[in-house]
């Protein structure tokens, strides 16, 4: 699991990441490297932080990620 600071470090120093955001019934997540991004507080057990909309999902890497680069978006609603 991913802090934010440790996704930003890891976006910027290996440029051919592309970042995934995965879609499920309820939420989105974001995940990077094979590995997800951890809430702002950390529960038990570890889960990954959940956007209620893409447009968060989206907002959160652009703007507190300051990722500019291509995004991957994977929707499995099953």
């Amino acid at each position: 699991m991913l802090t934010a600071p440790n996704a930003k470090v890891l976006l910027n120093h290996k440029p051919d990441l592309i970042p995934i955001i995965l879609g499920f019934q309820n939420h989105f997540e974001i995940a990077i490297d094979g590995e997800s991004i951890a809430p702002q507080r950390m529960t038990s057990p570890p889960q990954a932080r959940q956007f209620k909309t893409l447009g968060a999902a989206y907002s959160y890497l652009r703007n507190f990620l300051e990722y500019e680069g291509d995004i991957l978006i994977k929707v499995d609603f099953l």
